[in-house]
C-alpha cells in the first residue's frame, strides 16, 4: 500500500474561489492525475454502457409494445405487470452501479485535487470497507426527494384547485418555480452530504446531511444554488437525451446506429454526472476553508488513516 495520503499534521490552505472559480477548477483537475481520471472514468462507463445496453434488448421490445398498445387502446395487463417486474431488478442495479460511480468519483476527486496519489486497486479495497457510510446517505437522500417531490406535486395540485381561471393557472406556476428553486438548494445539501460521507470518516446519513446543511448556511448558500443551477442547466439536456435514446424504440434506426447512439448518451449522461460530484468536491474543500477548518482529512480503506483535523483561528 502506498504511503502517500493526507497527513494527519499536513495544513493545506485553499484560497477561496468564486462559483466560476470552482468550475475552472474542476475543468482542469483531470489533467493533474489524467492516467488516473481516465482510469476512473472508463471504470465508470463500463458497468452503466452494459447495463444501458442490457435493459434496451431485455426491456426495449416490452416497453415498444406497451406503447403500440395503448396507442390503439388494447393494452394488457400483463405486459404491465412483466414490465414492471423487469424495472425492479434494473432500478436497483442502476443504483448499486450510481453509488459505485459517485463514491469512486468523489473520492478520486479528492485525492487529485489535494494533490495525493492513489490507484483503482487502492480505491477499490476503499470502496470493499467504506461502501456503507455513503449507501446509508444516499438511502436517506432518496426517501427526502421522494417526500419532497410529491409534496410540491400536491402543493401545486392544491393550488391549482382552490383559484380559479387565470389567477390559479398563474398561481399553480409560481408554485412550481418556487418548489423548483428550493429542489436546487436542497439537492446542493444532498449532493454534498453525499461528499461528507465519503471524504470524512465520522459522518454518514442524517448526520451528514445536517453537517452539510451547516456548511452551506454559513455564508455558501448563494454559491451553492448557482452551482446547482449551472449544472442543472447543464446536465438537464444531457438527462433527456439519455432517457430518450435509451427508452425510445424507433425501427427506422438500425441495430448498429442505434447502439452509437445509446453509447454516446451513456457517456455524456457519465461525464455529466461525474462533472457534478468533482464540482461539490472542490465545493465542499471550499466550505471547509470558509469555516476556518485548515486541513479535511479522512480515512482511505485499509493502509491509510486519515484523520479529521480542525483548525480554528482561535486556536
Amino acid at each position: 500500500m502506498a504511503e502517500a495520503g493526507f497527513s494527519p499534521c499536513a495544513i493545506t490552505t485553499l484560497p477561496a474561489k468564486t462559483t466560476t472559480g470552482i468550475l475552472r477548477t474542476v475543468m482542469k483537475l483531470p489533467a493533474k492525475n489524467e492516467k488516473l481520471m481516465l482510469q476512473v472514468f472508463f471504470l465508470l462507463l463500463s458497468p452503466s454502457s452494459l447495463l444501458v445496453l442490457l435493459h434496451y434488448h431485455v426491456a426495449g421490445p416490452l416497453i415498444q409494445k406497451i406503447e403500440d398498445a395503448h396507442e390503439t387502446s388494447s393494452l394488457d395487463p400483463k405486459d404491465v405487470r412483466a414490465l414492471v417486474g423487469i424495472e425492479i431488478p434494473f432500478f436497483l442495479s442502476f443504483c448499486v452501479v450510481s453509488l459505485f460511480g459517485i463514491s469512486v468519483t468523489i473520492y478520486s476527486s479528492a485525492l487529485t485535487y489535494t494533490d495525493k496519489s492513489t490507484t483503482l486497486k487502492e480505491l477499490a479495497l476503499w470502496i470493499g470497507s467504506t461502501w456503507k457510510k455513503p449507501a446509508i446517505t444516499w438511502i436517506h437522500i432518496f426517501l427526502q426527494t421522494i417526500v419532497y417531490v410529491f409534496l410540491s406535486l400536491g402543493s401545486v395540485r392544491l393550488t391549482a384547485l382552490i383559484g380559479a381561471g387565470d389567477a390559479s393557472y398563474l398561481c399553480g406556476w409560481i408554485v412550481g418555480i418556487l418548489a423548483a428553486s428550493l429542489y436546487l438548494y436542497l439537492a446542493c445539501v444532498w449532493i454534498l452530504a453525499l461528499v461528507i460521507s465519503i471524504v470524512e470518516n465520522d459522518s454518514s446519513g442524517a448526520k451528514a446531511i445536517e453537517k452539510a446543511r451547516r456548511l452551506v448556511h454559513q455564508g455558501r448558500r448563494i454559491q451553492g444554488f448557482f452551482l446547482m443551477l449551472i449544472l442543472s442547466a447543464v446536465s438537464f439536456p444531457i438527462y433527456v437525451l439519455f432517457y430518450v435514446t435509451t427508452t425510445d424504440d424507433d425501427d427506422e434506426i438500425g441495430g448498429l446506429t442505434r447502439f452509437a447512439f445509446i453509447f454516446i448518451a451513456t457517456v455524456l449522461f457519465c461525464l455529466a454526472n461525474s462533472f457534478t460530484f468533482m464540482v461539490f468536491t472542490v465545493f465542499h474543500f471550499e466550505c471547509k476553508q470558509n469555516h476556518g477548518e485548515k486541513s479535511v482529512e479522512t480515512e482511505f480503506g485499509p493502509g491509510y488513516l486519515l484523520v479529521p483535523t480542525v483548525i480554528h483561528p482561535d486556536a
